[in-house]
């Protein structure tokens, strides 16, 4: 997996951020084709962040999955988005998150939702995401609409 996602291209900024789970969840439903073709009209990225918990996560899913997400990366359908933070680094995620707001952990108290969270912000890129824990809630929501980004659970029309 490592070797595709690095074959992506690096960029500033996109127009949409896919969360991790937003990505996993259209697979699983067998909505592949239909965030290709979202892809293919739109400027569509993912966080180095978000793929690196893709990274760590893909071989705990089954094969069939495996093989429909190997084939979206192949595609070269999303770029990176990059974040000076790794999954895993609890305190690091923190003090990103910080640096740019200290109440968002507030709004976002997962600090790992966090990062994708700010990151989207700070370029003002609309999220994809099906976390309504954390990201996609009411009061989150509104934060970003200060910035002009939506936090979005289904594809847009």
């Amino acid at each position: 997996m490592k070797e595709l996602i690095e074959t992506l291209e690096v960029v500033k900024r996109v127009d949409y951020m896919l969360d991790t789970c937003f990505l996993i969840y259209m697979i699983k439903k067998g909505k592949v084709k239909d965030l290709v073709k979202f892809c293919e009209s739109n400027s569509v990225g993912m966080s180095s962040f978000n793929l690196a918990e893709i990274e760590h996560v893909h071989h705990k899913l089954d094969g069939t999955f495996n093989h429909r997400l190997r084939d979206f990366f192949k595609k070269k359908l999303i770029s990176v988005v990059d974040v000076s933070v790794s999954p895993g680094d609890r305190n690091g995620e923190k003090d990103y998150v910080q640096s740019f707001d200290s109440k968002i952990l507030g709004l976002v108290p997962d600090p790992s939702d966090a990062v994708l969270f700010v990151q989207a912000l700070q370029t003002k890129a609309n999220v994809l995401t099906r976390d309504r824990h954390h990201i996609f809630k009411a009061v989150a929501e509104n934060y970003s609409k200060e910035y002009g980004v939506e936090v979005l659970n289904e594809l847009p029309k």
